[in-house]
Parts: C-alpha cells; structure tokens; sequence
C-alpha cells in the first residue's frame, strides 16, 4: 500500500514528481501524494511529465500532517498504516524527506535496548535519502521485528549522520549481517 506524501515546502513542489517516481520503474505505487485536506482518499500516486498538481499542506507542520493521516488511516485501508513522508524544503537541497512511523504498539523488549519504539501511539522521525524510501519501508512493514527494531530504534544515533540524516542502506546492513546490535564495516 501507499504511503501518504506531504509536500509542505514551495522548495520541494518541483520534486515531487520525482520523489512519486522513485519506485515506478518495478511498477511498485511507494508513495500516495495528500493533495486537499477535504477530498479524502483520492490520492495521486505519480505525475506525468509537466503534470502540475496542487496541495492545502504548504506551510503545514509534522503534526498536522500526523493528524490528518491518522485520520485517513482509519477510514482508507488503501494507504500504508504507519508510515508518512513529509517533504519539506531540504528535499530540493539534499534529496531527502522525513518519513516517520507511528508506533500503535505493543511494548516489546529488545535487550540491551529496552521498549522498541519506546513508546506506543508516537511518531518516530527519520530523515533520508528519498531514494531510500521503498527499503526503508520494506524493513519497518515487513521486516523481522527482533532484527529491525534494534536496529532502527536501538542504533539510531548511531546510523544518524551530523546533517540528520539516518542511513537506510548501513542500516540494511546491519540488520543482514550483525542483527542491530553491532557495528559493521564500511
């Protein structure tokens, strides 16, 4: 399923077909572009060349966005449940687009970490490459939880970079080949 894209910067608007694009080629829908906050459940999910869209979420914040995917959650089982990608005015500096997981629960325990996500009914944020968006949703929709929670969660400061940005593809590796827990090779 689709995962609702936010286009909340002027800056990210001329991306955004490229961002809707980015898993097209393998006739995979990745993302479902929020246009009008009043017309539910029409969703693009790709823009032909030149083809201009518009969008009520310029200027939007996270939380707005937050709660008005919650709610089309509820009543559009079309969509992804947990995951939303926000672009905002980095994506036309660095590629990038905030995509964040909601975390319904349960409370599971990751030793040495704890609770992951920590908290139930939370937003996680995570920024990265756009190009990274169909592997990152792979691992947090249907990933082994004991394998990617740890990573994901637990090594997150780790896998995060001094820009902000966390890396999906070092995380795929860790989750391959040290199950989170353990630092990989470059």
């Amino acid at each position: 399923m689709p995962i609702l894209l936010f286009c909340t910067a002027l800056e990210a608007k001329p991306f955004i077909p490229e961002v809707l694009a980015v898993e097209l080629s393998r006739d995979i829908e990745l993302f479902a572009l929020a246009e009008s906050r009043t017309v539910e459940g029409d969703f693009k999910t790709e823009l032909r060349d030149g083809e201009s869209f518009t969008t009520d979420f310029i200027g939007a914040s996270e939380e707005d966005c937050q709660t008005w995917a919650l709610e089309q959650m509820k009543h559009h089982k079309s969509v992804e449940s947990q995951l939303i990608a926000i672009a905002d005015e980095r994506l036309a500096s660095d590629q990038t687009i905030i995509m964040q997981y909601y975390n319904e629960g349960p409370e599971l325990e990751f030793p040495p970490y704890g609770t992951l996500p920590p908290e139930n009914n939370k937003w996680y944020s995570f920024r990265i490459k756009y190009k990274d968006a169909f592997a990152f949703d792979a691992a947090l929709s249907f990933g082994a939880f004991d394998v990617v929670f740890p990573t994901y969660f637990g090594r997150k400061d780790v896998l995060t970079d001094e820009q902000g940005i966390f890396d999906v593809q070092r995380a795929e590796k860790m989750s391959v080949s040290n199950d989170g827990i353990g630092e990989t090779s470059e």
